[in-house]
C-alpha cells in the first residue's frame, strides 16, 4: 500500500517541477527584456525568478532524497536535506536583498527588509549545527519561514495596491499561487511530514501535492506575457496622443487623456487649447523633421523628443511600410515609462489598422472617424 500511494503522488510532483522551472525561466526572460527598456521595478521579476529557481532546485533534491536516497544511505540523506534548507534560505535572502534596493522604497521599508535579509543568516548557521529532525532546528526554521512568507505576502499586496489594469490582475493571480505554494510547504514540507507527523507522511504528501501543482499553474498563468511595470506618476504626466500622416501633414487620430479618470476620481490632466497644439504639430514638428531628413538625406535620423515650455513631445516613427506615420505623445515630463507607453500605442495601432494604413490615401478626410474606435484601446492601455 505504501508504494502504491507513493507512486500516486510522485508524478504530479515531478509535473510541478516542470511547470515551476518554466516559471523560473519566464521570470528571467521577462526581467532581461524589461531591463533593456530601463523600466522601473524590473528587479521584482528577477527576485521572483530567483526565489522560484532556488526553491524548486531544493524541492527537486528533496524528492530524490525522500523517495530514493534515504533507502540507500541515511548520511547522504541528511546531507542533502541540509542542502535543501540552505537553498530555501538563500532564496529568501536574495529576495529580501533585491527588494531592499532604492527602487522599492516607496512600497516597503528598506531598513526592515535589510534586517530580515541579515537575520536569515541565523537559520543558515543552524543548518551546520543541528540535524534537520532536531526540534530546535525545526522551531527556528518554522519561525523564519512564517515571518519571511508573511513579509513577502505583505510586500506583494503593497505592489498590487500601486498597480493598475492587467498588471494588477496578474499580480493577484501570482499572489493566489504563492499562497497555495506556501500552504503546501506547511503541510507537506520536511518538518511537518518527516518530524512532527511522520506516521502520516504519505497522507500529508498526497494532500499537499495537488495544492502545490495548482499553485504553480496559477502562478504560471499570472507570469505568462507579464506586462512591464511603469514608473510612479507616469499617468499624471500624460496629456495628448497625436498620430500624424507625414505625407500630407494631417493629424489622423487624437486622444485627450482628460477622458481618463484617475483612482481618486480626478482627471489626469487639465491642458487646454487643443486647436493650437494641433497647429503646432501640423507645422512645427513635421517641418523640423523634414529639415533634418533633408540635411542628412536619411530616414534613420529622427527626433525622439521636443521640449516645449509647458510640456514635452515624445515622437516615434511607424514601422515599414508605415514609416510615414508619426506617433506623438504630449507629456509633462520625460520618462522611460512614457516612451515605452508610446511604443505600445504604436504597436497596437499598427496591429489593428495595418491594412488600412497601407491604403491611407483611399480614406483621406475620413481618418478621424475611422480610427475613432481606437479610443477604447487607449482606455484599456491606461486603466
Amino acid at each position: 500500500m505504501e508504494y502504491n500511494l507513493r507512486d500516486f503522488f510522485i508524478p504530479p510532483l515531478f509535473i510541478s517541477l516542470v511547470i515551476g522551472y518554466q516559471i523560473f525561466i519566464y521570470f528571467l526572460y521577462q526581467y532581461y527584456k524589461a531591463k533593456n527598456k530601463k523600466l522601473e521595478f524590473t528587479e521584482i521579476l528577477l527576485a521572483y525568478g530567483l526565489i522560484f529557481g532556488l526553491m524548486l532546485t531544493g524541492f527537486f533534491i528533496r524528492l530524490l532524497n525522500l523517495y530514493y536516497i534515504r533507502e540507500i544511505n541515511i548520511e547522504i540523506f541528511y546531507f542533502l536535506t541540509k542542502i535543501t534548507f540552505l537553498l530555501l534560505y538563500s532564496a529568501l535572502m536574495l529576495f529580501f536583498i533585491i527588494i531592499s534596493t532604492k527602487s522599492f522604497q516607496r512600497i516597503i521599508n528598506s531598513k526592515i527588509t535589510k534586517v530580515l535579509a541579515i537575520l536569515i543568516i541565523i537559520p543558515m548557521i543552524t543548518v551546520f549545527i543541528f540535524q534537520p529532525d532536531n526540534l530546535i532546528f525545526g522551531l527556528i526554521s518554522g519561525i523564519t519561514l512564517a515571518i519571511s512568507y508573511t513579509y513577502i505576502f505583505f510586500f506583494h499586496t503593497r505592489l498590487i495596491k500601486i498597480s493598475t489594469g492587467d498588471i494588477k490582475k496578474r499580480l493577484n493571480l501570482i499572489l493566489l499561487g504563492l499562497a497555495l505554494c506556501g500552504i503546501q510547504h506547511f503541510i507537506g514540507g520536511y518538518f511537518p511530514s518527516e518530524v512532527l507527523f511522520k506516521g502520516y507522511s504519505q497522507i500529508l504528501q498526497l494532500i499537499s501535492a495537488p495544492i502545490f501543482v495548482s499553485g504553480l499553474i496559477i502562478v504560471f498563468l499570472g507570469v505568462y506575457r507579464f506586462p512591464a511595470f511603469l514608473e510612479f506618476g507616469w499617468k499624471e504626466s500624460l496629456l495628448y496622443v497625436f498620430i500624424i500622416n507625414q505625407r500630407n501633414l494631417k493629424v489622423i487620430y487624437t486622444f485627450d487623456f482628460k477622458e481618463i479618470i484617475n483612482e481618486r476620481g480626478k482627471m489626469i490632466n487639465n491642458i487646454s487649447n487643443i486647436d493650437e497644439i494641433k497647429q503646432l504639430f501640423s507645422s512645427g514638428i513635421i517641418g523640423i523633421n523634414k529639415i533634418i531628413s533633408g540635411i542628412t538625406n536619411s530616414k534613420l535620423d529622427f527626433i525622439e523628443s521636443i521640449r516645449q515650455k509647458d510640456f514635452i513631445i515624445l515622437l516615434n516613427r511607424g514601422e515599414e511600410p508605415q514609416s510615414f506615420i508619426i506617433y506623438c505623445l504630449l507629456v509633462r515630463k520625460d520618462m522611460n515609462s512614457l516612451r515605452y507607453f508610446l511604443k505600445t500605442i504604436k504597436n497596437e495601432f499598427e496591429q489593428i489598422y495595418r491594412n488600412i494604413l497601407i491604403n491611407l490615401n483611399d480614406i483621406e478626410g475620413k481618418e478621424e472617424k475611422i480610427f475613432l474606435n481606437f479610443d477604447e484601446i487607449m482606455k484599456k492601455l491606461i486603466v
